[in-house]
């Protein structure tokens, strides 16, 4: 998956799928943003991702070129 395409879903609810067959949901973040400020294993690498799942919990942290297939949840931007 190419860089700038999560670069622009930053924030969004999306479910990926990785290369070993691993299915995340969660609010993709990137590593370094300040909200991880107090945790060195996702503040200090450099062009990873992450998804924040319910109550904080995190996905691992994975590259770009990990991902092989993407969904955005849009049932999460839904008005009821």
């Amino acid at each position: 998956m190419k860089r700038d395409i999560l670069d622009e879903l930053i924030g969004m609810v999306v479910t990926v799928v990785l290369f070993d067959g691993d299915e995340i949901t969660g609010e993709l973040h990137k590593t370094g943003e300040e909200i991880f400020k107090d945790n060195p294993n996702l503040y200090i690498p450099k062009n990873r991702y992450v998804l924040i799942e319910h109550f904080g919990k995190h996905s691992c942290v994975f590259r770009s070129s990990h991902v092989t297939k993407l969904r955005i949840d849009v049932s999460n931007y839904i008005k009821k």
